[in-house]
């Protein structure tokens, strides 16, 4: 790190620069604290998302199975024609700095209609499965965002830990010790100033009585000034 000469006005930056320091770890100490409320809330979020993905994918498998007991190798031809590509329109949303995407929400469940299927060729079963897997894919869409969230707010916090801790645990002691040390000469300084100050005086005191025991040029023959 940089070596400061202890100059007056080096400890007046190192002192300006410590109250910066200290405001600047107060900030982040504050910024972690309310994400550290959004982070247990989004695990909270993530938690009742991933139960309700799991109940939803026990539910869809299940049918599943009914629909493949019941309708045989048919019901592959049926997905099949029914298939569709799914786009998500994503967009950046800024939260404390930290760039969270935001995905905006689609009806993921479609109509008898978009299906391309017919309700009395292929019947309910195969109706019903379709829309329980078309639910699930709402529900892995949604806790894909709250996770994609989680993650960014995590990582966000863990890097403002690591600010707090090098801004206390290395930049400011090492700034504190530099204050400490310009003081400590500044004063020795200010030591040998006041002794140099105080045998001047004593010197040009000693010359002085000196100067009224010997001859002075500046008395008169008659011993008056």
């Amino acid at each position: 790190m940089e070596k400061f000469s202890p100059t007056r006005i080096n400890l007046l930056l190192l002192n300006t620069q410590i109250s910066v320091l200290k405001s600047g770890a107060r900030l982040l100490r504050s910024k972690r604290d309310a994400l550290m409320k959004d982070f247990f809330r989004y695990i909270e979020e993530c938690l009742d998302l991933r139960s309700r993905l799991n109940s939803q994918m026990k539910d869809s498998t299940r049918k599943l199975q009914f629909a493949r007991a019941f309708l045989g190798d048919t019901i592959f031809s049926t997905a099949h024609a029914s298939k569709r590509d799914i786009s998500l329109d994503i967009k950046i949303k800024n939260v404390w700095g930290i760039n969270i995407p935001e995905i905006e929400k689609k009806a993921f469940v479609r109509s008898m209609d978009a299906r391309d299927i017919s309700p009395i060729g292929e019947g309910m079963l195969a109706t019903d499965t379709a829309k329980n897997f078309e639910k699930a894919v709402d529900a892995i869409v949604s806790i894909a965002l709250s996770e994609i969230r989680l993650k960014r707010i995590g990582e966000e916090i863990k890097a403002d830990t690591r600010r707090i801790n090098a801004l206390e645990e290395l930049v400011m002691p090492y700034i504190r010790d530099n204050i400490k040390a310009i003081e400590r000469v500044l004063e020795e300084r200010e030591r040998e100033g006041i002794y140099r100050l105080k045998r001047y005086k004593h010197v040009r005191g000693t010359g002085y009585f000196f100067c009224k025991k010997v001859a002075c040029p500046f008395r008169s023959r008659a011993g008056k000034p």
